[in-house]
């Protein structure tokens, strides 16, 4: 076939797919494209799509949908347009293009149906749309037909939900302000949430890891600006409903029990004040929290008593060591509720400065004390295993290049809870050291640890009264002006003690003698 007579053949079919053509002509066109047009021919192919009525594919998704829900099982229409839709797809120049953009809610209908020869093409064409961010930007601009097809009764696959919803996530996490995709976020999010609440099926554990994998992505200053836009409560009340019931049920595996804990987690990571909120109008919500809480001091030192009851390996036998970790996984998650929290607590103890007045204020004092027991159990289960951890592998750097998420969660939990406790703090006195050299080994979680590490300092110091600032300029100026602090109930042992000293200069980059004596040799 010759350059002209190809052409010719073209716009043919770009005539019978143009509005001014009848159905049976668009069918036919829709028929011919796939023979005379090359799938990787994107320049025939976007000359097509120009000429098209999109609104006609739109239409064949619609009628293939309403006939396969009332029971026709062959539906080649609906084949057709979901194949020539996934071929458009593959092309960015047509992707981006605002009427294959409006194909998004009807494609994924159609992908999350399982219909045989068509969800495949579907899913394919509406993943293609979605690795754009013009495809995220038109869902979270319109988010409202998405949500329709999110929570349509025909729906046989979740897998397409929860790559859309994980994609919106990554894409706001991208954005330097995320006011204009705020609102469509906490939509859809709502939406998955409020869904996980109310599914009475399997369905509920595929919405939990769906919304979990939506959360994941996202940090507390994400958290905070889309809050501060849309208020995020909608999905912390659907979320921790749904975790409390699963978290309820005995005859439920562990696995679906673990996987509510780190759905519980994301929560507490990312929106504190709603989530452990004590509100009198949201008591339900309350409950779940102390449930989730409850579960994840059980657990974590559950797991670490399995890490501590397999020994610890040398450095150099990394294989044994990390089989060892494995058993500790679900620490880290359990860790992420608890130092949740203890901030929103501590938080929370400085609003309630005055005695309780009333009966139902001393309640909830009551309540907060108890639950506090059961963090302090489990912070001192960290402390334990730390201490022991470093005796027996006769570690230090290898500790956090072996396990730096098992370590920047116990770091996290224990700089909460010594920030509230000094009574604590004789005990903590060996795991300073340890945070100093992993803060001077100065790898990618040095920051981190001083992050956690910093507000002990300050609460150590003025619990003996000592001034911070003062503090700070006595170690650059190497006077030693504070003291062990004199015997006193709330007073930090921690105050006047050489491994103090040392964390607080790592912890406000303040030069050791050793290293000004190496600075100035290499002079």
């Amino acid at each position: 076939m010759s350059v002209a007579e190809k052409k010719q053949q073209i716009e043919q079919c770009a005539r019978l797919l143009s509005s001014q053509s009848t159905d049976d002509e668009k069918l036919a066109g829709l028929l011919l494209l796939p023979r005379i047009v090359d799938a990787q021919d994107g320049e025939s192919l976007a000359y097509v799509f120009e000429s098209m009525d999109a609104r006609f594919l739109e239409r064949l998704l619609r009628t293939g949908i309403k006939q396969h829900v009332n029971g026709q099982v062959d539906t080649p229409m609906l084949g057709i347009a979901a194949y020539v839709i996934d071929v458009f797809a593959s092309h960015k120049q047509i992707a981006e293009h605002s009427r294959m953009l409006d194909r998004i809610p009807t494609l994924y209908t159609a992908a999350s149906m399982g219909i045989s020869g068509v969800s495949v093409e579907a899913t394919q064409a509406l993943g293609k749309t979605l690795a754009l961010d013009a495809g995220i930007e038109r869902t979270l601009d319109r988010p409202e037909p998405f949500a329709r097809a999110l929570a349509s009764p025909n729906t046989k696959s979740m897998d397409a939900a929860g790559f859309a919803m994980n994609r919106c996530s990554e894409f706001i996490h991208m954005q330097d302000d995320v006011q204009r995709y705020a609102r469509g976020w906490v939509c859809l999010a709502s939406k998955l949430a409020s869904m996980f609440d109310e599914a009475q099926d399997l369905r509920k554990f595929e919405l939990m890891s769906i919304l979990a994998n939506c959360l994941e992505p996202l940090d507390a200053d994400d958290a905070v600006a889309i809050d501060a836009i849309d208020s995020c409560m909608p999905i912390v009340l659907g979320a921790s409903r749904g975790c409390a019931w699963i978290l309820r049920q005995k005859s439920e595996t562990t696995d679906y029990a673990d996987q509510a804990l780190v759905l519980y987690s994301h929560l507490a990571r990312l929106w504190q004040s709603h989530v452990f909120s004590r509100d009198a109008a949201n008591l339900e919500l309350t409950k779940s929290s102390e449930l989730a809480l409850r579960l994840a001091c059980v657990e974590g030192q559950a797991s670490l008593d399995a890490m501590m009851i397999c020994p610890p390996a040398h450095e150099k036998s990394g294989k044994r060591e990390a089989e060892r970790l494995k058993l500790g996984w679900k620490f880290p998650i359990c860790a992420e509720i608890a130092s949740g929290w203890l901030e929103w607590t501590s938080q929370w103890l400085d609003e309630q400065a005055e005695p309780a007045e009333n009966a139902k204020e001393e309640q909830e004092e009551e309540a907060i004390y108890k639950l506090l027991s059961e963090v302090q159990r489990l912070s001192e289960a960290v402390i334990s295993f730390l201490y022991d951890w470093k005796e027996r592998a006769k570690l230090d750097y290898g500790m956090l290049r072996s396990g730096p998420e098992l370590v920047l969660s116990a770091m996290h939990l224990l700089g909460a809870w010594l920030a509230t406790d000094p009574k604590m703090h004789k005990s903590a006195l060996p795991v300073l050291s340890m945070c100093t050299a992993w803060i001077l080994e100065g790898n990618e979680h040095s920051a981190a640890i001083k992050e956690y590490m910093r507000p002990c300092i300050s609460f150590a110091l003025a619990t003996c009264d000592v001034d911070e600032a003062q503090y700070v300029d006595d170690l650059k100026t190497r006077e030693s002006r504070h003291a062990k602090p004199k015997t006193q109930e709330y007073a930090s042992p921690w105050v006047g003690t050489i491994e103090f000293d040392d964390l607080s200069r790592a912890v406000y980059n303040i030069p050791s003698d050793e290293d000004i004596l190496r600075a100035r040799q290499n002079q």
